[in-house]
């Protein structure tokens, strides 16, 4: 269970978190404070600030965070966001410390080398997912998805965040029988990504996040240290 082995027989799945898993951070905080920066409103990120400030701990609950980020984004519009999230994806390509875990990187293309579809899902949102997804020949992405009316945001998620139950959800509707389930990968970071892990033959937890090695180990997952 432990062992990435090649599998072409029928289709399958490797299933990757973006934030802290795939990529060094979260996309999520590093977006806003890339958006402030561009589009500067003291006042709205005071507020954005004293959220972080009060909910942001150890035991939050990180479909509740999910919701709260987003009532940040009412009024901004669709056009805007989307050209801010390539953007910010052009210059974050250029930290010194490197963008993506290079080592769960290599995990991603050996699955594209094998056929598995690659799939990204997460809590984080399409304007900075899909330039992510395009430089890594991703082609589907699982995403909180945001309230639109007349080409602006309302501060509003749509459907249920992808984070936790959600990402569990939308991982399991495309599982379509035993077989495809146990013969996908999925990778996490954090306790939130557990339902999503548990649901495939092949589960990996990459290091940093609200696990130690004792507690992957328990729950038979491989673990990647980066």
């Amino acid at each position: 269970m432990s062992n990435i082995k090649p599998l072409t027989a029928e289709h399958c799945y490797a299933f990757f978190d973006v934030d802290n898993t795939l990529i060094t951070q979260n996309s999520m905080l590093s977006f806003q404070n890339y958006w402030y920066q561009m589009y500067p409103d003291l006042a709205a990120e005071s507020l954005y600030r004293a959220d972080l400030m009060t909910h942001v701990h150890e035991h939050a609950c990180w479909e509740t965070l999910n919701k709260l980020y987003y009532r940040h984004f009412s009024g901004r519009s669709v056009a805007a966001l989307t050209d801010a999230g390539e953007s910010w994806f052009k210059q974050q390509l250029q930290r010194s410390d490197g963008f993506y875990y290079q080592a769960v990187l290599r995990e991603l293309r050996r699955h594209q080398e094998n056929g598995f579809e690659v799939i990204m899902v997460s809590g984080s949102f399409s304007a900075v997912l899909t330039p992510i997804a395009r430089d890594l020949g991703v082609e589907k992405i699982l995403s909180s998805q945001m309230e639109v009316r007349a080409g602006v945001y309302t501060g509003y998620l749509s459907a249920p965040p992808m984070v936790g139950a959600g990402k569990r959800d939308a991982v399991k509707a495309l599982l379509c029988n035993t077989r495809v389930a146990q013969s996908s990968y999925a990778y996490g970071d954090d306790i939130s990504d557990i339902p999503m892990l548990s649901l495939v033959g092949y589960p990996v937890m990459v290091s940093g996040g609200r696990l130690s090695r004792t507690e992957v180990d328990k729950l038979g997952f491989r673990l990647i240290t980066v």
